[in-house]
């Protein structure tokens, strides 16, 4: 009977031998895994941010793109107009020079001549 409780005894030490040591496992495992996940947390702000970063600076240049095409197509409009009105007005010009009587053309014709 003294053996059967040694026996028991022994297997009692090494059975809680084995529990201590599967809990230092289990907590080093926690200690691992709260690591993990730290590290996932921080790559995904870190991650947001660059993404907000990155998108940030695509709207800048977004932005400045719309602001020059604006710029460009404002200066041509105005080259436009400006080739119209004098268009319109060497048009006009040459109309009213050939609907003119004889005696004012050549009136016209003295006083530009004059100014030259």
């Amino acid at each position: 009977i003294q053996t059967d409780i040694d026996d028991a005894i022994a297997k009692y030490s090494e059975a809680s031998a084995r529990f201590a040591e599967a809990e230092k496992n289990k907590q080093q495992a926690n200690a691992v895994i709260k690591e993990i996940e730290n590290s996932i947390s921080k790559d995904q702000q870190d991650l947001k941010m660059a993404m907000e970063t990155s998108m940030k600076a695509q709207v800048a240049r977004a932005a400045e793109v719309a602001e020059k095409s604006m710029l460009d197509m404002n200066s041509g409009a105005a080259e436009q107009l400006e080739a119209y009105i004098l268009e319109q007005a060497v048009s006009r010009g040459v109309a009213e020079l050939t609907m003119m009587p004889a005696n004012k053309k050549a009136d016209y014709l003295d006083s530009v001549i004059s100014q030259l």
